[in-house]
């Protein structure tokens, strides 16, 4: 029927009726303008355009298939589609409408019901664009490229006319609808479809695998694309057909799956030019097999493998798979022109005894081709190789002597295919293929099925080498970017113990860290971290950031405002990942320490009484995860003489279940008592040998830090007031201490120096004055005070007497420096003990 389009008011009153309309009604416009819809209209129609006009209320389109009488008495099912009418500056740029807008009315179109489905394109007209009453009702019954047809039609003509299928299924995998061309390939009417499944309409020949394949798309979203599908139909049931179909999920706005959207194109032709009528099922099958046999690992023996498995005894009675040497070890490629070497990878052989048993050849051993055989031609040209009646010389050297049933000179395949293993333009190696005369010859079909196996088993194996490259060169980058034994500090009254594991489970590398950075005085960073990520990009990362923590730390940074700046660097650079971090500073004199975490599980303290416990540090974030201000409190504690600290990655206790189970279980580990021989090195490997099982997914890292037994009376701390004779006081007791220590040597230097760093504590500060001593492998005299400005060299200058004294600091001490601290500044100096 033509398109017939008539306007309402919101009362539903008839405010414009097209020719059309009138024509297929019977009922001029002077019969009906002015009158409500329900002198043309009844029943189903009438509460459909009720309902229009409640939506149109809100700015929504309309449509419905309703039953309507034409002028002659026939009842027809029509499709109703009405949008809103929009007063003329009511109109978004879109055509929608506006917020605050209001609709005037409807318009409504009638037409055929679309063979593609049920919901129509409606469009939006404003009330200048309606129609009017006599004159422009003619454009809707236009020709069909008028705007009135809409987009159904096309819609409509582009499905019919399309000579691929398409098709759409509910979310049971049932026919929702089906155009011409699919109704055409199954062989059963388009309408015949509808409420059906796939398995009753298309009986593909993979065992169920089709509709698996259609399953996953509706779970994972991810589109299926021209996988080829072999079988039959409801309506062609005596025929063997193949189809490139493409399949992908249709959603809903509120992303409700509401089913599946699928093309299918019939290649049955170009698969039979590719194998015959007679053999495409057999051939079709074992290829689409290959797909999930062969390949399911980067790993290269174990492709190799799985293909030999795959093929022998379905397609072949023996077969092999070769690398060449130059491949394998990474060596150009290089056309000598003479032999061509290989190495076996693996083989396998059918017995000649019709017992069914195999015969499996020991892969690594090396093969020489002579040029001309049909092995070097394979890997000199890229091309296959197949003769129908192998020559007995040929025949001979195809496949290694181990997979054949006999001698070579009694037993050899009678026709054979050599298949090179060409990957990105280059041949790897070769797949050799043999049968023996008691079956068919491998004709010219089954050489290009061995192509066909050939080239995806020499991607899977390109794959794998290339992913072999990349694991080497990110295990070569982790370690060299992890700590060795050289580089970790020997501090007296601090022995440290560490281990890093890789998992063997996959070839993958992490972000996990650990090390330990001499800082001023007699401290040290204790540092475990973990980069999120596990490939090259997770190593590169750790080594940025091991980077720029170490560059903070020369900075002497309390560890809350070294993870402070350490998660801006991380969070506005690009190239680095998300990272959990614990960083701890502990001074080996005082046993003093102050630990902060970045997201990291919590450390542990074992006690020389094996008594373990958690240490209570609040976690903060992860490092870049972009908070405006993160936050990382400091838990300060005391190291007890004997007492460990223990830092570790998630990598060690993680597993099935609660982490939390798995942090219980290491502290269960690290309470039993050992050896007492053992060292902090010992123990560590022992802990990790124990927790091994449960850390086997993971890469995990582990730093033990023990508090060793040290001499008595080691230090000295002050704290003076602000007033002028305190400065000589300073003096005093630095110097007794000094004598106490047996340091006399030092008393003179010590008193000097220390005399200007507390004068111009006093001077500048405000507050008491602290001053501590510290006598480990050095002296360490350190003075705060409640100044936060930082001195600098620069500031040693002829004139005034702070300078000064900073140039004789800078002149006379093995080391000085300043550091920021909560509550304003400490500057130290450090000597010898013997000068």
């Amino acid at each position: 029927m033509p398109i017939a389009s008539f306007t309402l008011d919101l009362a539903a009153h008839v405010t414009s009726w097209s020719p059309a309309a009138a024509a297929w009604f019977g009922r001029p416009a002077p019969d009906v303008l002015g009158r409500h819809c329900g002198a043309v209209f009844a029943g189903p129609a009438l509460d459909a355009l009720a309902e229009a006009r409640d939506r149109a209320a809100s700015g929504e389109d309309y449509g419905r298939v309703v039953p309507v009488v034409s002028g002659d008495g026939a009842r027809q099912d029509v499709l109703l589609s009405c949008s809103p009418l929009m007063p003329p500056d009511g109109r978004g740029a879109d055509g929608g409408r506006p917020p605050g807008g209001a609709a005037t009315g409807l318009l409504c179109e009638l037409s055929d019901p679309p063979q593609y489905g049920r919901t129509p394109h409606h469009r939006r007209q404003s009330h200048s664009d309606a129609l009017p009453h006599h004159g422009r009702g003619a454009a809707a019954d236009a020709s069909p490229g008028a705007a009135p047809c809409g987009r159904a039609s096309f819609m409509d003509a582009f499905l019919r006319s399309s000579p691929h299928g398409m098709g759409i299924l509910d979310t049971g995998l049932r026919y929702v609808m089906v155009n011409d061309a699919l109704a055409g390939f199954n062989g059963i009417p388009a309408e015949d479809h509808e409420g059906r499944s796939v398995s009753e309409v298309v009986r593909a020949a993979d065992k169920g695998e089709y509709e698996k394949h259609l399953r996953g798309v509706l779970e994972t979203g991810e589109p299926l694309h021209n996988v080829l599908i072999s079988g039959r139909t409801e309506g062609h049931r005596d025929r063997d057909r193949v189809w490139s179909v493409t399949f992908f999920r249709l959603t809903s706005d509120g992303g409700r799956v509401l089913g599946l959207g699928g093309l299918v194109v019939d290649v049955t032709q170009r698969q039979t030019a590719l194998l015959e009528a007679s053999g495409v099922r057999r051939r079709l099958d074992l290829v689409n097999r290959a797909g999930s046999k062969v390949g399911t690992t980067l790993d290269m023996a174990r492709t190799a493998r799985e293909l030999v498995d795959f093929v022998v005894p379905d397609f072949a009675d023996v077969a092999s798979v070769e690398m060449r040497t130059d491949f394998l070890d990474g060596s150009a490629f290089a056309d000598s022109g003479g032999s061509a070497a290989t190495v076996l990878l693996a083989g396998r052989g059918t017995a000649d005894d019709g017992s069914g048993r195999l015969r499996e050849a020991v892969s690594g051993s090396v093969r020489e081709h002579p040029a001309g055989s049909p092995a070097h031609r394979g890997l000199s040209s890229g091309l296959s190789w197949h003769e129908g009646k192998l020559r007995a010389e040929d025949a001979a050297v195809l496949v290694p002597g181990e997979v054949l049933p006999g001698p070579p000179e009694d037993a050899v395949p009678d026709s054979g295919v050599v298949a090179p293993l060409v990957a990105r333009g280059r041949c790897l190696g070769l797949v050799t293929f043999g049968r023996f005369a008691d079956r068919d010859a491998l004709d010219e079909d089954d050489r290009r099925v061995a192509e066909e196996l050939a080239a995806r088993t020499a991607l899977s194996l390109d794959n794998a080498r290339l992913y072999d490259d990349e694991r080497r060169t990110a295990v070569a980058l982790q370690r060299n970017m992890l700590p060795g034994e050289k580089d970790i500090p020997v501090r007296q009254g601090l022995e440290t113990g560490y281990h890093y594991w890789s998992t063997s489970r996959s070839a993958n590398v992490g972000g996990d860290f650990f090390d330990v950075i001499p800082l001023s005085g007699h401290r040290v960073a204790l540092v475990v971290g973990d980069v999120m990520g596990h490939d090259i990009h997770a190593a590169a990362g750790m080594g940025r950031l091991r980077t720029a923590m170490h560059t903070l730390a020369r900075l002497d940074l309390e560890p809350v405002e070294l993870l402070t700046r350490l998660d801006g660097i991380v969070e506005s650079s690009p190239a680095m990942q998300h990272a959990t971090c614990v960083y701890a500073v502990y001074n080996t004199v005082t046993r003093e320490c102050g630990i902060a975490s970045a997201g990291h599980p919590p450390p542990i303290l074992r006690h020389r009484d094996s008594t373990t416990r958690l240490i209570p540090v609040e976690p903060g974030v992860p490092l870049g995860v972009g908070l405006v201000a993160p936050d990382f409190p400091v838990t300060e504690l005391a190291l007890p003489e004997g007492g460990t600290l223990v830092l570790y990655t998630d990598g060690l206790v993680e597993q099935r279940g609660d982490i939390g189970d798995g942090i219980a279980a290491l502290v269960s580990a690290l309470a039993a008592p050992g050896p007492s021989v053992f060292s902090v090195q010992q123990w560590c490997d022992d802990v990790v040998a124990r927790m091994a099982p449960r850390s086997a997914g993971d890469d995990l890292a582990i730093l033990m830090a023990r508090a060793t037994p040290t001499p008595r009376n080691r230090s000295a701390r002050w704290s003076l007031p602000p007033e002028p004779a305190m400065a000589s006081e300073a003096r005093e007791l630095i110097d007794r201490m000094l004598v106490d220590w047996g340091l006399d040597a030092l008393r003179d230097v010590t008193g000097l120096l220390a005399n200007e760093l507390v004068t111009n504590a006093f001077r500048h500060g405000r507050g008491d004055v602290g001053i501590q001593l510290a006598k480990g492998a050095s002296l360490v005299v350190e003075v705060s005070d409640s100044d936060e400005r930082l001195p600098h060299r620069a500031e040693a200058t002829p004139d005034g007497q702070w300078g000064r004294g900073l140039k004789l600091v800078d002149e006379l001490a093995a080391k000085w420096g300043a550091r920021s601290v909560t509550s304003g500044k400490v500057v130290w100096f450090e000597l010898p003990l013997a000068r």
